[in-house]
């Protein structure tokens, strides 16, 4: 490439400002979201380890226990007397919390032995869900809002919700209300779960989740503070990463059986004394979540598949008190942002995008980003922009390579021009635009190389003409007006003879014709018309109408192997019999 050709590489702002802005648009879509998402959970994945937890416990009310459990507990919904007993138990085991994770909407059976064996402990909640109807709440529903309820203060962000949907009062009694906790989780655009509200607002009033009820179990409330500046939320002396709506993202492990889950049967057959203990000590200090998954109810999806809510709440519980919370730095973000806004620079000003050394600096780039966001991920629980800095690198490539393959199409088509222009330059007649001697000679070559390549038995001949006179034309009437008189007779040979003829400016006001594939009687009519059409030929001037003759001297080519100059030497004879015979006529030489 020319140095002087390098206007087409210069430094290309627009790239870098068109792949941000594109980039920018895209995350408003929902593909841009459920690739995101796809592509954060894909590395959330590689950058997880296989995790057995051991402080939490799920107790499943499956489909098989619902079979085993019917001669002993009836069919489901069971009396509540029954879950009394399972507490009992537990509470035998040195449990540190037992969870229920089912909703006592309706009074039943054994309430007043449920109820009395709830208030003996502290260590058991119950989780309550929330309505989205507009229901009005009624003052004594106010009431139990009231107690239940952390702050007041607007200010502090959470989900919305229009009211509760609360256990029956034979179940828990005003002086209990504090074990109640929320666990409505809101999914992501692909229905997906990766994050578990800390608070929520129900009739004005910020209400705790499950996993923070767990924490805060007595009937103090705690100190909240949350600050938008750092997105954190604070209770009492712990603290946590939280989003927009106080919800924190949950650093799944790359197992899904990451808590022990055990059959509601085995534990009521122990509770029954059908069964021994083989490990006593296996439920101390634990927390025990409770719920069903029977009849596939109370299903959730999450980044390791489908799973129920009781399960979720554990690795939930489980994510908030070994600190696996994933988290965002902004200065991470900015610096991840600006080695592709970097990159989005260096490839655009490049003169070169197919060399080695761009192509081994865009995988390095790709890679270091890559990297980069896993680390961050893996160790420090901090999730990067990740995603939209790769796509600012994938539009970037895409934009530069677009304006790389235009500016190229530029510089062939000015190369293609400027060959073009130097063609004419060399083999043509600046005058007439006919060919000059070079670009004739050029031409009767390549007419030899295709008669010979394919054996063809075609004849042709050359003619020689000049126009009559032509010196007293310069002399009467200027050589301005000989040189129009040579143009206009130019473009007469360009536009009326054959398309396979070649005419030329062999010299002065001498012009050659190579007939291709024409005998010599073909030839003497179309020269006779070319030469009727120049004696019609009128040209204006100031000293009135010029019309101007032309005689011509037309051979046979009977060997292409033999030089142009022959025939046209052979040409010249008829062309002097033409003159010497009164011109204006075609002669056979």
């Amino acid at each position: 490439m020319r140095k002087s050709d390098s206007i087409y590489w210069k430094h290309q702002l627009w790239i870098v400002i068109v792949s941000l802005a594109i980039t920018y648009a895209f995350t408003y879509t929902a593909l841009y979201d459920s690739l995101k998402n796809y592509f954060n959970d894909t590395v959330q994945y590689l950058s997880s380890e296989e995790k057995y937890f051991t402080d939490s416990v799920v107790i499943d009310v499956n489909d098989s226990s619902l079979k085993i459990l019917q001669k002993d507990f009836g069919h489901w919904p069971y009396t509540r007397d029954k879950y009394a007993l399972i507490i009992e138990f537990l509470q035998s085991m040195g449990v540190e919390n037992i969870v229920f994770d089912i909703k006592f909407v309706d009074p039943r059976v054994g309430d007043n032995i449920f109820k009395s064996t709830i208030t003996k402990y502290d260590n058991i909640f119950f989780v309550t869900s929330v309505l989205n109807e507009d229901i009005p709440v009624s003052l004594d529903e106010q009431k139990r809002l009231e107690q239940m309820a952390w702050s007041k203060d607007s200010n502090i962000p959470a989900l919305k919700f229009s009211s509760l949907l609360l256990p029956n009062e034979s179940v828990l009694s005003t002086n209990t209300i504090y074990k109640l906790g929320i666990t409505a989780v809101s999914e992501d655009s692909d229905g997906v779960i990766r994050s578990i509200p800390l608070l929520y607002n129900v009739d004005s009033k910020i209400l705790p989740s499950l996993l923070l009820r767990v924490k805060s179990p007595k009937t103090n409330i705690p100190k909240i503070n949350y600050s938008s500046k750092t997105n954190e939320l604070s209770l009492n002396n712990k603290t946590w990463n939280v989003d927009n709506e106080n919800r924190v993202k949950l650093f799944y492990p790359k197992n899904a059986n990451s808590i022990m889950s055990i059959p509601f049967y085995k534990i009521s057959e122990v509770a029954l004394n059908k069964k021994s203990v083989s490990n006593s000590s296996f439920f101390k200090d634990k927390t025990v979540f409770i719920g069903s998954s029977a009849f596939l109810s109370d299903r959730v999806n999450t980044p390791r598949g489908a799973m129920s809510g009781s399960y979720l709440l554990a690795i939930a519980y489980e994510a908030l008190k070994n600190k696996q919370i994933v988290k965002t730095n902004n200065v991470l973000n900015f610096i991840l942002l600006l080695i592709a806004v970097l990159f989005s620079f260096y490839l655009s000003s490049r003169k070169e995008i197919y060399n080695k050394k761009v192509l081994v600096v865009t995988s390095l780039t790709i890679v270091i980003v890559f990297v980069y966001g896993f680390i961050s991920l893996k160790y420090f629980y901090l999730e990067t922009n990740l995603f939209f800095s790769l796509l600012v690198i994938i539009f970037s490539i895409i934009f530069t390579v677009i304006n790389y393959q235009l500016s190229l199409s530029k510089y062939n088509q000015k190369l293609i021009e400027e060959t073009k222009k130097l063609y004419n330059e060399a083999n043509c007649d600046t005058l007439t635009g006919l060919l000059n001697r070079r670009g004739f000679d050029e031409q009767y070559r390549k007419y030899k190389e295709i008669i010979t390549k394919t054996n063809s038995s075609q004849t042709a001949c050359l003619a020689v003409m000049d126009l009559d006179h032509f010196k007293s034309v310069n002399d009467t009437y200027g050589h301005d007006i000989g040189d129009i008189v040579l143009q206009k007779f130019g473009k007469l040979l360009k536009e009326h003879l054959r398309d396979i003829d070649v005419p030329a400016r062999w010299g002065g006001e001498e012009f050659v014709i190579l007939l291709r594939n024409t005998t010599i009687d073909e030839s003497i009519i179309i020269l006779n018309r070319v030469r009727e059409l120049c004696k019609q030929m009128q040209i204006q001037t100031s000293q009135g109408e010029l019309t101007v003759t032309i005689s011509i001297g037309v051979t046979h080519i009977e060997d292409l192997n033999e030089t142009i100059d022959l025939y046209v030497k052979k040409a010249d004879i008829g062309l002097y019999q033409a003159k010497q015979n009164g011109r204006n006529r075609v002669c056979i030489s």
